[in-house]
């Protein structure tokens, strides 16, 4: 994943499938505040794993389709999808293949999706290791953290959009275009 239209299908990915995966419809997920959000995402585990911050601009509408995006793509890949609500968090046990990786983890959410949220996701991956990792099941833990910071987002966004480090821009219908372009790709 080296090109910019899959690193743009997969920044969407990592920001909305933890939270999508085991959805039935968006119904069932938590919507974001419209605006402006802050949203990291540490990988703790494998170690030397990547970090990336990243800003967005949704609305109630972008906000929806990011997660229809990422929910179609969790059904193609995600074989077991379980998820249970305690009080106001969510707790989600999946196993999913995309290409030659296995996943199979436990994502928890937690916050009010309005001011911040947090999606930690711990489990095994098998498959491809990161450079310097030894081959074979590696321990997972990756942490979300989003923050809301205005209700109107920074001039040169719009709705859907994400800015990432170094200034690299997207919309999430450059996303889904990308998903569009490899029809015999397959997931699982």
């Amino acid at each position: 994943m080296h090109t910019p239209s899959a690193l743009l299908a997969a920044v969407a990915l990592a920001i909305a499938a933890p939270v999508s995966a085991a959805a039935q419809s968006t119904a069932d997920l938590p919507a974001r505040k419209p605006g402006h959000w802050e949203v990291r995402v540490v990988t703790e585990k494998p170690a030397g794993g990547p970090t990336l911050d990243t800003q967005i601009c949704i609305d109630a509408a972008t906000d929806r389709e990011l997660m229809e995006f990422a929910l179609q793509l969790s059904k193609d890949a995600c074989p077991k999808l379980d998820m249970k609500r305690a009080g106001v968090g969510l707790t989600i046990d999946f196993q999913c293949k995309v290409g030659p990786v296995s996943t199979n983890a436990r994502a928890t959410m937690s916050g009010d999706f309005q001011s911040t949220y947090t999606i930690r996701v711990e489990g095994t991956s098998d498959g491809v290791p990161l450079p310097g990792t030894p081959k074979g099941p590696q321990d997972m833990l990756i942490v979300q953290t989003g923050r809301w910071t205005a209700a109107t987002c920074p001039a040169g966004m719009k709705p859907g959009d994400f800015t990432l480090p170094g200034g690299m821009k997207f919309n999430i219908k450059q996303a889904k275009q990308f998903q569009k372009m490899l029809p015999n790709i397959q997931i699982r």
